[in-house]
């Protein structure tokens, strides 16, 4: 990999979930590993707020975005059951940096992805012209509530935001909801597929390339959930051309997040601030 290379994780956390085991992940601990595997930018939804704990995680979410100095951007939740959440995300979309995308999650808030409730947080996408990250997963034994985001399931709300650019969480998250988001991204072009979460399938990155092409494959790893040296790892050997691990490790996020400028590694901004 070319050491000026730039990486963006476009599917991270903060905070602490109890789903999780997570040893560590406070900001710096974050970071110290961003910077190991030269990850210029994570875009991050925080576990308090999908809880509709808004305050609180938009304190640490700035806090975060502050620390870093712009390492870390954020996703604001849409919370289906929560009567102002659309007024919470239009406020926090029309702050701008660090909030730069949508997040909703059929699974944890145990609503089906098709529900009329998620109508504004595809109109406030539309408006604000921001990604939408959704969840999704397959229909798995003993995990009912992941069939709320079954990928053919947003089908609806594709054919009426064709401007909208939905990102498929997980790419469908098992092996049949994998089958449903590559049918999904062959029919819609505004789907994107992220690599985030524990699906190690073979071929998997190759396969999602084949199906909606490496310009809507993105890198994204769960990160503090997951281990981010487990899917860096698989892309950097994944049986791609250079142009297409490069689009899929951060051209296709800067151009989604309309990123143009990738802010600089933390350390490297300390650099330029002691000669000044």
């Amino acid at each position: 990999m070319n050491d000026d290379a730039t990486i963006i994780d476009a599917h991270a956390h903060l905070g602490f979930s109890s789903r999780f085991s997570v040893a560590g992940g406070d900001v710096g601990d974050i970071l110290r590993l961003l910077r190991a595997l030269r990850v210029r930018l994570a875009i991050c939804s925080h576990q308090t707020e999908l809880q509709g704990e808004w305050d609180r995680a938009r304190e640490e979410i700035m806090e975060a975005y502050s620390v870093s100095e712009g390492c870390l951007l954020a996703y604001t939740v849409f919370n289906p059951w929560q009567e102002d959440s659309a007024r919470w995300v239009a406020q926090r979309l029309a702050q701008g940096l660090p909030y730069v995308g949508i997040k909703i999650h059929p699974a944890f808030h145990e609503l089906s992805a098709d529900d009329e409730a998620y109508r504004p947080a595809w109109e406030l996408a539309a408006e604000h012209e921001v990604p939408l990250l959704a969840h999704t997963w397959d229909r798995v034994p003993g995990h009912p509530a992941q069939a709320f985001s079954f990928p053919s399931l947003f089908a609806k709300w594709l054919e009426q935001f064709p401007r909208v650019t939905l990102i498929m969480g997980h790419a469908g998250g098992r092996p049949g909801g994998h089958r449903a988001a590559g049918e999904m991204g062959r029919r819609f072009a505004n789907v994107y597929m992220d690599l985030a979460g524990d699906s190690y399938g073979w071929r998997l990155i190759e396969w999602l390339v084949e199906q909606v092409g490496a310009e809507r494959v993105l890198f994204a790893t769960d990160f503090t959930w997951m281990d981010p040296r487990t899917h860096l790892g698989r892309v950097l050997a994944a049986d791609l051309s250079p142009q297409a691990r490069q689009l899929i490790l951060s051209g296709n996020a800067v151009r989604l997040f309309r990123l143009q400028q990738p802010r600089p590694k933390p350390e490297e901004h300390h650099e330029q601030s002691a000669q000044d």
